[in-house]
């Protein structure tokens, strides 16, 4: 089972590396071999967490990051910031 998402710190830097080419971020995705959005996808409902409505793939300092976007069970949407961890 993936982690679940979880809000981190991050600095403004984060955003300069962030792809918004999914053709080019599942390549990185599969080259690093990194969990893919439908595992986390599939993790959020299970723990019921929510529906994921949009995930961007970023890198930062330590990695890859997936910045998300997330319904909550009660409709409200919030934003949090995931590892992007290999596998």
């Amino acid at each position: 089972m993936v982690a679940a998402a979880i809000s981190l710190p991050c600095a403004p830097v984060c955003a300069l590396d962030c792809l918004t080419d999914w053709g080019m971020a599942g390549q990185i995705v599969r080259q690093e071999n990194l969990i893919t959005v439908e595992e986390v996808s599939r993790s959020l409902a299970a723990d019921g967490i929510g529906v994921l409505v949009k995930t961007t793939l970023c890198r930062s300092a330590d990695g890859y990051i997936y910045h998300l976007v997330i319904r909550s069970p009660t409709g409200q949407l919030r934003s949090v910031v995931m590892t992007a961890k290999s596998r």
